[in-house]
């Protein structure tokens, strides 16, 4: 099954970072809050643009987000946030994105265990960090991470495989290898998890949501299980929730059908008070 992660609590936005130094708890609450209403089942939290205060500001808000009946995905660079992170944690937590650095698994590695947490194990190679990696590449770095991983004691179900999106701006190719490279991972590893930011690839091109709605499609047939974006955009997740129809991942069709329904009725309640509106103005 399909997991959605609401992406929309970033400080790598200006509008979102302005608010985390602000401590403006209030909007935060209400931004996750939307995206739970949404559909999103996981709300992703990256603060690591407050840099020294990074660590306080996530000490505070997890809590707040849990109290919600949110689970968390808490992305970092800064292994020790990360662990903070781990240690409060009430609920279902996801952390990362994790390159293959031993040093930085290790210090991570008995927590997210403790903790029955799942980890995002980022497909790097640190030796090509401006060119997207072959999907070869990318899957012998894979299996030396899921080993690593799996001889420390976690659980394949636990791992979450995160292969690079470069935006196509970047590399016109990048979006074959990432689906080539997914591909690869899921005959590999069937019961290894696998996670991206489908809207990376889009980044800095007009008319982003043409590419993310086909890009996801195409993603969630390759068998992507993760899928970490706006769901306060309403055609993505129409994307999202058709493309799971068509290959057989909804049952009975109920996810489509409840989707048609509450449109229909948004639909309906807009044209009635449209029309309430208008008799009002002409009164």
């Amino acid at each position: 099954m399909t997991t959605i992660v609401g992406n929309k609590l970033n400080s790598a936005n200006k509008k979102v970072l302005d608010r985390m130094n602000k401590k403006d708890f209030e909007f935060i609450r209400k931004e996750a809050q939307a995206q739970i209403e949404s559909g999103a089942e996981y709300i992703e939290v990256n603060a690591l643009s407050l840099l020294h205060n990074e660590t306080p500001f996530l000490l505070e808000i997890i809590p707040m987000l849990e109290k919600l009946g949110s689970k968390l995905v808490i992305v970092s660079e800064n292994v020790e946030a990360l662990k903070q992170a781990l240690r409060i944690s009430k609920n279902p937590i996801i952390i990362g994105a994790v390159e293959y650095d031993i040093e930085k698994i290790d210090y991570l590695i008995d927590t997210v265990m403790e903790k029955n947490a799942k980890i995002i194990a980022l497909i790097k190679d640190k030796r090509n960090n401006h060119h997207s990696s072959t999907p070869e590449k990318s899957l012998l770095i894979a299996q030396k991470y899921v080993d690593y991983l799996l001889d420390r004691g976690m659980k394949r179900q636990d791992i979450l495989l995160d292969p690079l999106i470069l935006p196509l701006e970047e590399d016109c190719n990048s979006g074959r290898v990432f689906l080539d490279t997914l591909e690869l991972f899921k005959l590999d590893f069937p019961q290894v998890k696998t996670m991206a930011n489908v809207s990376q690839l889009s980044e800095g091109l007009p008319k982003r949501h043409l590419i993310a709605s086909y890009f996801v499609s195409l993603a969630i047939a390759k068998g992507l299980d993760y899928i970490v974006t706006n769901v306060l955009d309403e055609n993505f997740i129409e994307s999202i929730i058709t493309t799971m129809s068509i290959i057989g991942k909804d049952k009975n069709l109920q996810s489509y059908l409840k989707y048609c329904r509450n449109h229909k009725e948004s639909k309906l309640k807009g044209i009635k008070d449209g029309g309430s509106k208008n008799k009002r103005d002409l009164n």
